[in-house]
């Protein structure tokens, strides 16, 4: 799944990811997902967008 990300209240080495509980468009090429956290319950939000590849050198 895609925008998975991890709980900085409970992070951890061995941390799983969190998948979003909502994505939210946010103008062209862009996301804001909501995800909660399963073992403390923390709320947060991020931004995702959408970026060009680095061409090889």
């Amino acid at each position: 799944m895609a925008y998975l990300d991890t709980c900085n209240n409970c992070l951890t080495a061995d941390s799983p990811a969190v998948a979003p509980v909502k994505v939210t468009p946010d103008g062209p090429e862009a996301v804001v997902a909501t995800y909660r956290c399963p073992a403390c319950g923390a709320v947060w939000i991020c931004g995702w967008a959408a970026q060009d590849e680095e061409p090889a050198a």
